[in-house]
């Protein structure tokens, strides 16, 4: 009994405490492998090409509407500061729960992406950046 707590509390805190992000404020994790209550998830920010990326977001204070867009560009390892930038994929999503959202890309390009989600009422200021590494 006292193993199943720890491993629960484990699953719980783990990405807490690995990712920077808490309870508080809104986040994005990132994983190769589905999130599911049963299974957990096995949290990363680095990836092979043509490898499932799952993530999750989170909002505890919930989004304002129930859509948000999510946008991904993909920065170049040896671009500058303004330049080196691919814009990649911008998606309105419907949210099924205000708090939280989750899907997948399979990027096939190495660099560095940057995923960011907006409040649908304001597409000027994201709610929620993250950032990730895709690599051979």
């Amino acid at each position: 009994m006292h193993t199943k707590i720890f491993i629960l509390a484990a699953l719980i805190l783990a990405p807490l405490l690995f990712t920077g992000c808490d309870r508080e404020n809104p986040g994005i994790i990132f994983s190769s492998t589905p999130f599911s209550k049963e299974l957990g998830y096995t949290p990363q920010n680095i990836f092979k090409k043509g490898e499932k990326i799952h993530y999750l977001v989170y909002n505890p204070k919930e989004f304002k509407t129930r859509l948000v867009k999510v946008q991904v560009f993909r920065k170049d390892n040896d671009a500058d500061e303004f330049f080196g930038y691919e814009y990649l994929y911008n998606k309105t999503v419907e949210l099924k729960n205000k708090k939280f959202h989750t899907d997948f890309f399979v990027i096939n390009k190495k660099g560095y992406y940057i995923f960011q989600i907006f409040e649908y009422t304001n597409t000027l200021k994201p709610v929620i950046k993250g950032i990730i590494r895709v690599s051979d």
